[in-house]
């Protein structure tokens, strides 16, 4: 409103000089009144006095070259010629692109790397006298925090602690902008670049550790794998003997009972002609002679052979198996 005044008064400053210089006999006749002027004068200096701040905007008032006081939102006075407005800052959250830098890492390695700084001002008087220039502080400060948390780091690391590397530079940028009268809420790194050779050999140490854990995978599974085999043989052999020895018991049992032995007579005499009949079929040659002719009489050995394991073991003490339940 104040700019728009001071052009309405111009212009007709310019029209009476004119018609006075000129003799253009214009009808201006209201502009020789004083009460035109008078009232233009009055407007002129209330547009100067009243100032309307809009929301999440603040002033800062200087009076006299010295601050005097921050105006907030809405409609606000000052005082014509000796204050005025020196500073305008807007309270929303700002966001500064971090132009990229060069950093080396700790292990000697040169990566690029440019991110995003958010920042707010929280006070307005520390922002207009705390530094000339607010958003270069903050971007030199961030770059100089970015270059000194990269440098701790291996190469490696940077890339997995990228968190780390962002609350690093908001700690630091912090401190520093409490004095300018600004809050750094946080810091993205948008990328990480490094040298194409570079990028080649960590292709390499990647694929080579991937195919190690590969190797070293198949080599557990075949350790687990012989393993579970030898146990389950293991397993099985123990079953099968204690199978057999667990026969060998019912058949020494059954024989010492009653007809037993003939039992035992009657299998062996099968045995034998099972055994006769095999030859018979196979087409190989066999000459038996002597008693080992006649399957009468390997059932008569078999037989003899039994009886003298039956009076060994009535005369030998019986121990216990393992299998057996103590009565």
């Amino acid at each position: 409103m104040g700019p728009s005044l001071l052009f309405i008064g111009a212009a007709a400053i310019a029209l009476l000089i004119l018609d006075q210089s000129l003799a253009l006999g214009l009808p201006l006749g209201l502009l020789h009144s004083p009460v035109f002027w008078f009232a233009y004068v009055a407007a002129l200096a209330l547009a100067t006095m009243v100032r309307f701040v809009r929301q999440q905007t603040v002033l800062v008032i200087e009076r006299l070259g010295r601050y005097n006081r921050t105006l907030g939102a809405g409609v606000n006075f000052v005082w014509p010629i000796v204050e005025r407005a020196a500073y305008t800052f807007d309270l929303r959250e700002q966001v500064i692109d971090v132009p990229e830098q060069d950093a080396i890492t700790r292990d000697n390695a040169s990566v690029t790397i440019d991110g995003v700084l958010y920042y707010k001002i929280v006070n307005a008087r520390d922002a207009a006298y705390g530094a000339q220039d607010i958003n270069r502080a903050i971007i030199n400060l961030a770059q100089t925090s970015m270059r000194s948390a990269i440098g701790s780091m291996e190469l490696d690391k940077t890339f997995e602690n990228r968190s780390e590397i962002n609350e690093r530079v908001v700690r630091a940028v912090s401190d520093a902008a409490q004095l300018w009268g600004a809050h750094v809420t946080r810091y993205e790194i948008k990328d990480i670049a490094m040298p194409e050779s570079l990028r080649q050999s960590m292709e390499r140490q990647m694929k080579a550790e991937r195919d190690k854990r590969a190797t070293v995978l198949e080599s557990e599974g075949v350790k687990q794998s012989e393993i579970n085999r030898a146990e389950g043989e293991k397993q099985a052999a123990i079953l099968r003997a204690e199978g057999q020895a667990r026969a060998i018991e019912l058949v020494r049992k059954q024989i010492t009972e009653e007809g037993g032995d003939k039992a035992v007579q009657l299998e062996v005499a099968k045995s034998a002609i099972e055994q006769y009949g095999r030859l018979a079929k196979t087409g190989n040659s066999l000459v038996l002679m002597g008693e080992g002719a006649d399957p009468a009489g390997w059932v008569a050995k078999a037989m003899a052979v039994l009886k003298m394991a039956n009076a060994a073991g009535a005369v030998a003490p019986k121990s216990a198996q393992p299998w057996q339940k103590s009565e």
